[in-house]
């Protein structure tokens, strides 16, 4: 239930701030790119999450979730 309404109150910013950072006549485009890039990481990394989990251990799912979170922190300090 908690993480029902963690992804609910993140879901709507996340299209929301998408929205605010395209130009007018690109609203609809930006969201579908979005969508998009998110759905093509998606199923490889579920995929890959869950080959991680079978044959190796379920705590190398959750060491790859948080190498992955890692990078994504330190390379936002380089992404204006």
């Amino acid at each position: 239930m908690i993480y029902g309404i963690c992804y609910a109150m993140i879901n709507g910013s996340q299209r929301a701030f998408v929205v605010d950072l395209a130009p007018q006549h690109l609203k609809g485009t930006a969201l579908g790119v979005f969508h998009t890039a998110i759905g093509s990481v998606a199923l490889p990394g579920g995929y890959i999450a869950g080959l991680l989990w079978d044959k190796v251990s379920p705590e190398a799912t959750f060491g790859y979730g948080l190498i992955l979170a890692i990078i994504s922190a330190v390379s936002l300090v380089f992404v204006r």
